[in-house]
């Protein structure tokens, strides 16, 4: 019996698509949804705190300094830039203290920090299983953007968005039910995002987010 490519097709993306749907978790702790962009004011995007590797980090950052940089009009500069133009510290804790951001008060013409981290929880799945895993799986990442005002010294803004996708563990068949075995028999394989990929998926969320609730 011949299957037709173009059949084929449509299921393989269907069941890739269905395997694959995520739906992130956002955290605000109480502070504002929305960020204001106006009067010029200028914005320190720093480095992300993360766990991702040096090439994957790099795109993050940038990510993060391509919407701050759009939305501010051209007002943003990452900390590398900002170092060139200012006798600030090497390297900027991803939770400053208040000794730090006076120092970035007295000593730029910033008016906000922006700080970001990233962290892979977990990452037990491949993006293809073909057969159930043994135990329990699970992938799961999370990003947080935070923004502190230079001028009054304090956190305005948070943001954590976090999502995860999981596979139940296998059953040995004498555990099975009849109906568990057929349907197991017609699943098909499994579809997943590394971690790696949570954290951009969940970092598009978090900037697009972001965006929809600029004031400029």
């Amino acid at each position: 019996m011949k299957i037709k490519l173009g059949i084929i097709f449509p299921i393989f993306l269907l069941i890739f698509f269905q395997s694959c749907i995520v739906v992130p978790q956002r955290d605000y702790q109480g502070f504002s949804k929305s960020l204001v962009f106006k009067d010029n004011k200028k914005w320190m995007i720093n480095k992300a705190l993360t766990d991702l590797n040096s090439t994957d980090a790099i795109k993050f950052n940038q990510n993060n300094f391509d919407l701050f940089n759009k939305l501010s009009n051209g007002n943003a500069k990452t900390i590398m830039d900002a170092q060139k133009e200012n006798l600030i510290p090497n390297k900027i804790a991803y939770h400053p203290s208040l000794d730090e951001l006076e120092t970035l008060k007295n000593s730029t013409d910033f008016d906000y920090l922006v700080n970001s981290y990233t962290k892979n929880v977990r990452d037990e799945i491949a993006n293809i299983e073909t057969e159930l895993p043994f135990q329990y799986s699970k992938n799961e990442a999370f990003v947080i953007i935070e923004v502190y005002d230079l001028k009054s010294l304090k956190k305005i803004y948070y943001q954590k968005v976090s999502s995860s996708q999981t596979l139940e563990g296998r059953k040995y068949p004498s555990e099975q039910t009849l109906q568990e075995q057929i349907n197991r028999k017609s699943s098909g394989p499994n579809f997943s995002y590394s971690a790696n990929q949570l954290i951009f998926i969940n970092q598009k969320k978090l900037l697009k987010d972001i965006s929809k609730n600029a004031i400029k």
